[in-house]
């Protein structure tokens, strides 16, 4: 088994992103845009969606209807102004602290602060840009075109987990002073067909996570991923954990794979059932049986980890079946060590996902 301890993404750190945060202006019909320009549509205070122009001379083209001369690449919400009104359930964004809020006021929501008042309500998670890093795998970083993010890291890292995907390929690449040393490119289909009619008919599904353990340890490494789906439709990514991996030794048989339900089920006095879905979810139960010479990497690991989340893997290759249910990024509820033999020992070990 191994363990992910991420490696905080700061602003710096986030070179490039295909993800918009910021928007641009609004489109304006008379305007003449140049090939790559970018422009938003919408209402402020709703969602705004952003086009880049296709071609060069782009002249009184309406974005919606013009598909040949506009590409939507992705929504986002105004930036917060406080010279402008703003009405019941308004959104917007703080794009220096990558958040978002909504207008709690009934009346006119005008000069009123983001924080420190009862105005505006924070959303959980952060902006779209930054979905990727926030350490909850409930939030996505999605888009309508290819997610491309670029990472430069300050130190070293050895291993890499793309999680909550909806893709069709998912490609790494490390690049040092502009010479790549590493790519792969993992094709995210799981269909396996049982019967003819399962060849024939059953839907294509997707792995929704993948991982690597093989990074070239390099300084100062600028790390690509992209998230890929061929033609039109929905690219999203939940989460892109990069660290140094720590072996604490082999899963035994018979691990179990649960989840914290909190739909809300109930039945009246005459059997009425009724039923208020809410998300789940997913933890593991682990026996991991560890050499003695781990004993002192294990405990670091247990006190670094101590309330912060990381990637726990109970299998190296995310091509097997039983890779889902034992890949979890959460937190440890239980991290025990039981000293049982003269040269080894065993690990009780406890996730629940964020």
């Amino acid at each position: 088994m191994r363990v992910i301890a991420p490696i905080e993404i700061t602003d710096a750190m986030l070179v490039s992103s295909t993800l918009v945060e910021t928007p641009p202006a609004m489109h304006v019909m008379g305007t003449t845009y140049a090939a790559g320009a970018t422009v938003a549509t919408g209402t402020v205070g709703g969602i705004l969606t952003v086009w880049k122009s296709l071609q060069a001379a782009n002249t009184g083209h309406a974005p919606a209807t013009s598909p040949t001369w506009w590409q939507n690449i992705g929504t986002t919400y105004a930036v917060y102004d406080s010279t402008h009104t703003y009405a019941f359930h308004d959104r917007v964004i703080d794009p220096v602290a990558h958040l978002v809020y909504e207008s709690q006021l009934t009346d006119a929501n005008t000069n009123q602060p983001l924080t420190g008042g009862t105005a505006w309500l924070q959303v959980p998670g952060t902006t779209n840009r930054r979905a990727a890093f926030d350490n909850l795998r409930n939030t996505q970083a999605e888009a309508p075109v290819d997610i491309v993010q670029s990472i430069q890291l300050t130190g070293r890292a050895d291993s890499i987990a793309v999680i909550g995907l909806d893709a069709r390929t998912v490609t790494i690449t490390q690049t040092v002073a502009g010479v790549q040393k590493y790519s792969v490119t993992a094709n995210l289909s799981k269909r396996k067909s049982r019967s003819w009619k399962e060849w024939f008919f059953s839907l294509f599904k997707s792995r929704t996570s993948v991982q690597y353990f093989d990074l070239p340890p390099y300084r100062n490494a600028l790390i690509t991923i992209t998230v890929a789906k061929p033609g039109p439709g929905r690219r999203a990514v939940g989460g892109i954990v990069i660290g140094n991996a720590v072996y604490i030794g082999d899963v035994q048989y018979e691990p179990t794979s649960d989840h914290l339900n909190f739909s809300n089920v109930e039945r009246d006095k005459f059997g009425n059932l009724k039923l208020d879905p809410e998300r789940s979810v997913p933890k593991v139960d682990l026996t991991v049986w560890f050499d003695k010479s781990l004993t002192s990497q294990i405990l670091e690991l247990r006190e670094q980890l101590n309330g912060r989340p990381a990637v726990w893997s109970g299998l190296d290759d995310f091509t097997l079946d039983y890779f889902e249910p034992l890949f979890i990024f959460g937190i440890h509820k239980e991290f025990s060590l039981n000293l049982k033999g003269l040269n080894y020992g065993v690990i009780t070990l406890q996730v629940e996902e964020m």
